[in-house]
């Protein structure tokens, strides 16, 4: 999910959280996959845990002749479907489905991986159900400026899924510039900047690639418009777009294994007092890591400068 995809070895940080005795940990068998509602069964990553002092690379860490299984639950009890994993031939630890077969909204899958050590990881996680565009305004708008009326907002109308969690709907918005990131010079990009990131943006320290992808966090559906017909408008903010141009815009409603990692990974970023640091929780059995799921739906956007479209025809 470039949902917001957990860098793996920032999940690694997080998860040792402030102790200091953790410097040498029992190593731990990480999990990394996430399933979205609709699409094909996503790949599953294992590697183990690297002490806090140990340099961390996924290749050295990986976890290497396992047997992997996602296995499709029946609401009764009882395996609907069974889907078996395969080693990659070109990615240490990463498993891919040997067979196509896709991700079924509002079913719940467990997977079990076991390692030649006889380690046995086991996690499950509910799939939201299907979240659909139902219509968009604004798909071409100008970004606004100081001496003009602010110009109307590309504004998404969705249909939630049902969910069975025991909390309103959260979100994550993603907007990923479409421009074409190898066809135009680094110039060319970064005049294509909005105003927030090009007062910001340090060549030196930043690159042009990693402000392609914006992420929200995590947004509860009571941010929204909440519409008569059970729909969800949702207004796209300025500072959400990074480029001119056109923008792809999603949002994904997370089950609640991707709602409590992201939630307590969150809260591990903005404590600052020892000692006060939560754990990361994660819904993982005899490992760590992160198995959940999203559903997922967006639109496209096109975001003009505020002097008219010149700008992009470089």
């Amino acid at each position: 999910m470039r949902l917001l995809s957990l860098a793996l070895s920032v999940c690694l940080v997080f998860l040792l959280g402030c102790d200091t005795t953790a410097l040498s940990p029992e190593p731990q068998v990480v999990v990394e996959a996430y399933l979205q509602a609709d699409a094909p069964m996503p790949p599953v990553r294992l590697t183990r845990t690297a002490a806090a002092n140990t340099a961390y690379t996924p290749e050295t860490a990986a976890v290497n002749g396992a047997e992997v299984v996602l296995e499709r639950l029946r609401a009764g009890g009882g395996v609907a479907q069974t889907v078996n994993y395969v080693a990659s031939d070109s990615t240490p630890g990463l498993y891919t489905p040997a067979s196509a077969a896709s991700v079924v909204p509002q079913a719940t899958y467990r997977l079990r991986a076991t390692t030649p050590q006889n380690d046995i990881i086991t996690a499950t996680t509910t799939v939201p159900g299907r979240t659909t565009t139902v219509r968009t305004q604004n798909d071409t708008t100008t970004y606004p400026s100081a001496d003009a009326p602010e110009p109307p907002q590309f504004t998404l109308t969705i249909a939630p899924g049902s969910t069975t969690a025991d909390r309103q709907n959260v979100y994550v918005l993603t907007t990923r510039s479409l421009l074409n990131f190898q066809a135009l010079s680094p110039d060319t990009l970064q005049r294509l900047l909005t105003p927030f990131y090009q007062d910001g943006f340090d060549a030196e320290d930043d690159t042009l690639a990693s402000l392609r992808v914006n992420s929200s966090g995590l947004l509860n559906e009571a941010n929204f418009t909440q519409n008569a017909d059970s729909t969800v408008t949702i207004r796209l903010p300025w500072l959400a777009v990074a480029f001119y141009g056109p923008n792809r815009v999603r949002a994904s409603v997370v089950d609640d294994n991707y709602y409590d990692f992201l939630r307590t990974q969150t809260a591990q970023q903005q404590s600052l007092a020892p000692g006060s640091i939560p754990n990361v929780i994660e819904h993982v059995e005899g490992g760590t890591g992160i198995f959940g799921s999203y559903a997922r739906t967006g639109a496209t956007t096109v975001i003009l400068p505020p002097d008219g479209a010149s700008s992009l025809d470089e």
